[in-house]
């Protein structure tokens, strides 16, 4: 009788473990497996490709932080500008983040260039605007043109397309998770969506 029992209770904790996982994101609906896995980056590295003339991406980036913040240890979104080699808009953006990021200044300066871009309908691709827009933010205008024109910019934007396709996203925002998953808002259907596969391929990397 015991035995049954055992097994009874046994039969209901496995039951409940694999409705569970029947209920988590499902590969190939809610995020994808890389055809190529991206080699040489940690289990558990978040990337997040971008582009700041884009609303989904600046829907994305308040809550991303977020969920990065409530990580424990916190997470450090690696942030990559969506760039073609087609498009001198989306290059122009790349160089904007990597000058900020050279700068120190990427995640802290990342809503208020959103703002200015999608809010307030600033055109910020060109050297004149950025400097006048880093002027009106306070800071070091001298700074952010040599950084604007510095070779280790210039190399980077050459670079950023190659860096998207190794990461094989075709859609912005997008999320790899450990250079092996990924999924987007677009893909999932809502921010606090794509929030929740994340928290799943995550945890389990």
């Amino acid at each position: 009788m015991k035995k049954t029992m055992r097994l009874l209770a046994l039969t209901t904790v496995l039951t409940c473990l694999l409705g569970a996982a029947s209920g988590g994101p499902k590969e190939g609906e809610q995020y994808f497996r890389l055809k190529h896995p991206v080699t040489g980056v940690a289990a558990r590295q978040v990337v997040e490709v971008f582009w700041y003339d884009c609303p989904d991406s600046y829907a994305f980036e308040k809550p991303l932080e977020n969920w990065a913040a409530r990580q424990s240890p916190r997470v450090k979104v690696v942030r990559i500008p969506a760039a073609w080699t087609d498009q001198p808009g989306q290059l122009a953006y790349a160089r904007l983040f990597y000058t900020l990021d050279r700068l120190g200044l990427a995640e802290r300066e990342a809503l208020p260039v959103f703002r200015a871009v999608r809010d307030q309908h600033q055109d910020l691709t060109t050297e004149r605007r950025v400097l006048a827009w880093a002027a009106t933010r306070g800071l070091d205008v001298d700074a952010v043109r040599t950084a604007y024109r510095s070779k280790a910019v210039d190399a980077k934007v050459k670079a950023a397309p190659a860096l998207r396709e190794r990461y094989q996203v075709v859609e912005e925002p997008t999320v790899v998770v450990g250079g092996r998953f990924r999924t987007s808002p677009l893909q999932v259907g809502s921010a606090s969506d794509t929030l929740s596969v994340m928290d799943h391929l995550y945890r389990t990397a």
